[in-house]
C-alpha cells in the first residue's frame, strides 16, 4: 500500500469508478433506463473491487432527465413513464438501497448531488454510493417521428429525495420577450462580451472558430463522442445550408447538442469502504474542491452580460479548498453549451489569453454531446480517467445550469487528501454577497428614448423571426424588448452594428418594442 494513501482518514470520499457510455443505434436504442444500467454495470466493473460492490451500495443518485422537467411544455414531457428512477436502476443491478436521490434539472446537478454524495461520506450518513445519469433522446425522437411503439416506463413505488432548485429559469416578462430556450439568450452573452472587448462580430466569431475547432478536435478523437468530427474555423463560423445561423451571431455548430444517446456513472465511496472491497488505489481520485454557487437569477437583473461573480467567487473559493491556483491545474473541461459560457468561465477563472492548456476533455457538449442535465457526469468520468493515466496532476470540472445561473466546479487529482476531509466550500456568505451586487434597475413597462446594450436575432430554418433586445433607457433603468417583425430589420441586425443603437422604446400589448432611429 502507498503510504500516503494509508494515512487517508477512513470517512475521505473516493470516487472509484467511472464510466461512459455512448449508443447510435438510433430508433432501436436503449430506453432511459437501460442506457443507465448498462452505464452503472460499467461503472461498477471499473472499480475492480475484489468484493462485490452491489451488495454495499447504500445510495442511488440519478441526474433528472429532459423529458422529466417540469413546465417545458414538450412531447416528451407527456410520455414520460418513470416514477423513480434511482429505484428503478436499483432494481435493474438486484439491489435495494436506503437512499435514492433524484435531482432537479440543470448542467450543475451533477457537482451538486456530488457534492451532497461527498459531505454525506464524511458525516458517515453514506458508504458507498452511485451516481449516474444520461439521456436517450435521439433514440425516443427517432421513434416518434418513425411511428415506432413507445411504451417506456417504470414505477417501481417510492418517492426519491429531490436535491436542487426548483425555481423556474426566468421571470415571466422576460419569458414573453423570448428570454426562454437557452439556444436564444446564450447569445445575447455572446454580443455582450465583444461589446466589452471592442470587436465587431466578424472578429468575434472568428475567436469561437478557433476556440470551437479544437473543441470539435478533441472530439473526434474521443471514442464516446457523438460528433467524431473535426471542423475548421470557418467551418464553424459560416453560415451554410447544413450550418444556419440559430440566435445570432451563433451559428449551428456553436451549440450543444442534445439529441444523444449517451450515460454516465460513478462511484464514491469512503475510504474505508474503498480499503474493505478491495479496490486498488490506482483507481482513487480525491475531490481536493467543490462548490456551487448562483448568478443573480433574472438575466435582466444583473450587472452585465459578459461577467459571472459566481463562477469567478467559486473557483476561487475551491482553489483556496484545494490550496492551489488555476495555474495547478493540468486539465481543464469547461461546461460548453455555447461559447459564451466557456469564454466567461475562462476569464472569471483566470486562465490567461493565449493560455496552451485545452479548455475541454471530452470534446464538449455541441461535439462531444450534451446529454441534457447529465453532461457532467460525463466530464467528471472523463476526468477521473485523464488524472488515473497522468498520477499527482489536477483537473478542474466545471458546470452550469440555465442560463449561466446555477454554477458548480471540482477540483480532482489522484494525489491523496490527508487530514480531515471538508472540501465542499460553504457557500452561504458569498451567495450573499452575489444577490447584493449592484445593478441597473429594471423596468417591465419601458417607455422613451434608449439604447442596446446586447440583442440577438433568432433564427428559424425559413430566416429571422423575432430580435431579443437588453437596453437601458437614458435614466439608466433596463429593459427587454423586441422589436417588430419586420423581415429587412432583422436582417439588417445581423449585418450591421447595433450595439450602443439608440432608438425608441415602447410598451404595447403586453410587450416592449424597440424601434432603432
Amino acid at each position: 500500500m502507498n503510504s500516503l494513501y494509508s494515512q487517508v482518514n477512513d470517512n475521505t470520499p473516493v470516487l472509484v469508478g467511472c464510466s461512459q457510455y455512448l449508443d447510435t443505434k438510433g430508433p432501436d436504442g436503449l430506453n432511459y433506463l437501460d442506457i443507465l444500467s448498462v452505464a452503472c454495470e460499467k461503472a461498477i466493473t471499473d472499480c475492480s473491487a475484489r468484493i462485490s460492490l452491489n451488495e454495499h451500495l447504500d445510495a442511488i443518485s440519478v441526474i433528472r432527465f429532459v423529458g422529466d422537467t417540469p413546465n417545458r411544455n414538450s412531447a416528451t414531457t407527456a410520455l414520460w413513464g418513470y416514477s423513480n428512477m434511482p429505484r428503478s436502476v436499483g432494481n435493474s443491478l438486484g439491489v435495494t438501497v436506503p437512499h435514492e436521490i433524484y435531482t432537479t434539472t440543470g448542467g450543475n446537478s451533477p457537482q451538486l448531488v456530488l457534492n451532497e454524495i461527498c459531505t454525506r461520506i464524511k458525516d458517515g450518513q453514506f458508504n458507498c454510493a452511485l451516481l449516474t445519469g444520461g439521456e436517450a433522446l435521439d433514440t425516443l425522437t427517432s421513434r416518434i417521428k418513425t411511428g415506432l411503439e413507445l411504451n417506456w416506463g417504470d414505477d417501481p413505488g417510492g418517492e426519491p429525495e429531490s436535491i436542487g432548485s426548483n425555481s423556474d429559469l426566468g421571470s415571466e416578462f422576460e419569458q414573453k420577450h423570448g428570454i426562454f430556450d437557452p439556444s436564444a439568450v446564450y447569445p445575447l452573452f455572446a454580443n455582450s462580451i465583444r461589446s466589452s472587448e471592442g470587436k465587431s462580430s466578424k472578429e468575434h466569431r472568428e475567436d469561437i472558430g478557433r476556440l470551437f475547432s479544437r473543441f470539435s478536435e478533441i472530439a473526434s478523437q474521443n471514442k464516446y463522442a457523438w460528433f467524431k468530427i473535426h471542423r475548421s474555423s470557418n467551418e464553424i463560423v459560416e453560415e451554410t445550408p447544413n450550418n444556419r445561423m440559430v440566435g445570432f451571431p451563433y451559428t449551428k455548430y456553436m451549440n450543444s447538442i442534445m439529441r444523444v444517446n449517451q450515460s454516465a456513472a460513478l462511484v464514491i465511496t469512503s475510504a474505508k469502504k474503498a480499503r474493505e472491497l478491495g479496490i486498488p488505489e490506482s483507481k482513487w481520485i480525491f475531490m481536493h474542491g467543490g462548490g456551487c454557487l448562483n448568478d443573480i437569477w433574472n438575466v435582466t437583473d444583473r450587472l452585465n452580460l459578459h461577467s459571472s461573480p459566481a463562477i469567478k467567487k467559486c473557483s476561487q473559493a475551491i482553489f483556496n479548498a484545494a490550496n492551489c491556483s488555476q495555474a495547478d491545474i493540468s486539465f481543464f473541461d469547461l461546461y460548453s453549451c455555447f461559447p459564451s459560457a466557456v469564454q466567461i468561465a475562462r476569464k472569471e477563472i483566470g486562465i490567461p489569453d493565449g493560455d496552451n492548456r485545452d479548455l475541454t476533455i471530452t470534446g464538449g457538449l455541441p461535439y462531444y454531446g450534451g446529454p441534457g442535465s447529465a453532461y457532467v457526469v460525463n466530464s467528471i468520468a472523463s476526468m477521473m480517467s485523464k488524472l488515473r493515466e497522468n498520477p499527482g496532476k489536477f483537473g478542474m470540472v466545471t458546470a452550469n445550469g440555465w442560463f449561466l445561473t446555477k454554477h458548480g466546479a471540482g477540483v480532482f487529482s489522484s494525489n491523496p487528501f490527508l487530514g480531515d476531509w471538508n472540501q465542499v466550500i460553504d457557500s452561504s456568505h458569498l451567495q450573499k454577497e452575489i444577490e447584493n451586487l449592484d445593478h441597473p434597475e429594471f423596468i417591465e413597462e419601458a417607455n422613451g428614448k434608449g439604447l442596446i446594450e446586447t440583442y440577438t436575432v433568432v433564427n428559424s430554418r425559413e430566416g429571422p423571426t423575432k430580435a431579443i433586445i437588453i437596453g437601458l433607457l437614458e435614466d439608466g433603468r433596463r429593459f427587454v424588448a423586441n422589436t417588430d417583425k419586420d423581415e429587412s430589420l432583422l436582417n439588417k441586425m445581423m449585418q450591421n452594428e447595433m450595439l450602443n443603437a439608440k432608438g425608441t422604446v415602447k410598451f404595447e400589448n403586453s410587450r416592449n418594442i424597440f424601434q432603432p432611429d
